[in-house]
């Protein structure tokens, strides 16, 4: 009779691990579905010295091709453009809201 208990209770506890490892992955892979992805990440260049902060958003322009030369201090830096639209024409300003300043800093200086 208590192995017929014991016997019992492991299949209980096997059931609910069960069940859990199948809620967490439900959960899991529900998750991946539902993640969305909220921004454009884009290089721009510093194009005015009159601004040098990396993290100051003005003076930074849009440029398809590389356009970094040695020498200085700032050249580009990444943006979150989020919902804004994602710049095709060179010479496009970096938009003034709705933006996040990613970072990744390229030294140089904008030829």
């Amino acid at each position: 009779m208590v192995f017929i208990k014991l016997k019992q209770n492991n299949m209980n506890n096997i059931k609910k691990t069960g069940l859990g490892l199948l809620v967490a992955a439900l959960a899991f892979g529900f998750s991946a579905f539902t993640t969305v992805r909220t921004g454009t990440i884009v290089t721009y260049y510093k194009t005015s010295t009159t601004y040098p902060n990396a993290n100051d958003p003005r003076g930074y322009v849009y440029y398809e091709e590389d356009r970094c030369e040695q020498g200085g201090g700032l050249c580009t830096a990444q943006w979150d453009i989020g919902s804004n639209a994602i710049p095709t024409i060179d010479g496009a300003t970096l938009p003034s809201i709705g933006i996040t300043y990613l970072g990744s800093v390229i030294p140089g200086h904008f030829e």
